[in-house]
């Protein structure tokens, strides 16, 4: 029965084989768009992980604290939910920082060093947001030893909502992507079953059940999408090659890996999905 169904699945498919080249094609381009998608949501999560984590908080410490005091600090302030780094700033280097980023030298008009030695702390990505950066800050200031904590709020605000904007928009645009694929696959697999409307019903007055001419549309559309996929991956390494030979600076390292796994998935997915959904037509066909 297996043999029967494929040998029916390559008639289909040679058959027409024009609605075949334009059912390929256009599987190509859903497997195309999905994948794009997929890796706009990477991107987004990955730009979104980086920015979060350069956002600093400094903590500055009293003068009297000695080593032992400030490695205490630390342990306290590391013993936190989702603290990522903890750097300590000496007042010396705090001077150098300073004439860094202002270019003037205070010490030509005051003797002493009046900046404090400080820890800058950096969090993890997930799940940092403004309410508990706010409740980390105020836990660090209670700690001994700990002068002030001073981050900028507005900008951190500004930031964190903007990320998940975009991490929102991002996934609508995807989704519809994704959406869009599923159609564009399932509307010209339905074509092609109504090209063939006259083959469905000539099998069903010879007495052919509808799950016989439902399975060789299936294994079709499987056929269909391993073919999207491996054209998908053609594309793919050819812009790949194209970029890396047009920047000659950048290092474009594919995800062969994830790549080669992803795609195929996407194409097999793709090609049973819409030959499922287009076949569950049949019945309605056979009885217009």
């Amino acid at each position: 029965m297996i043999i029967f169904y494929l040998k029916e699945a390559f008639r289909i498919f040679r058959r027409s084989s024009f609605a075949t080249i334009i059912t390929i094609t256009i599987t190509t381009i859903a497997v195309l768009l999905t994948t794009i998608s997929f890796f706009l949501v990477f991107s987004a999560n990955n730009l979104s992980d980086k920015i979060k984590s350069s956002i600093e908080v400094n903590v500055y410490l009293e003068d009297y604290v000695n080593p032992n005091d400030i490695q205490s600090i630390k342990d306290k302030i590391n013993n936190s939910p989702g603290i990522l780094s903890i750097d300590f700033v000496s007042k010396s280097e705090a001077v150098n920082k300073f004439l860094a980023e202002t270019g003037e030298d205070f010490r030509k008009v005051i003797e002493q060093n009046p900046l404090p030695a400080s820890l800058i702390v950096k969090f993890q990505p997930d799940p940092l947001n403004e309410r508990n950066i706010e409740q980390l800050s105020d836990q660090f200031k209670k700690i001994e030893g700990v002068n002030d904590v001073v981050y900028d709020y507005k900008t951190v605000l500004r930031i964190l909502n903007f990320l998940r904007s975009f991490k929102y928009i991002i996934y609508t645009l995807s989704g519809t992507l994704i959406l869009l694929a599923i159609y564009l696959v399932y509307s010209n697999n339905k074509i092609q079953m109504y090209g063939n409307r006259h083959l469905y019903l000539t099998m069903n007055l010879v007495g052919a059940q509808v799950k016989t001419m439902k399975i060789p549309i299936v294994i079709n559309g499987l056929f269909i999408g391993i073919i999207a996929s491996v054209l998908t991956l053609i594309i793919y390494y050819m812009v790949l090659i194209l970029l890396t030979k047009v920047f000659n600076n950048i290092k474009l390292i594919p995800m062969i890996g994830v790549v080669d796994f992803l795609i195929p998935v996407i194409g097999v997915l793709l090609g049973f999905i819409g030959s499922y959904i287009s076949s569950r037509k049949i019945s309605q066909l056979l009885h217009d």
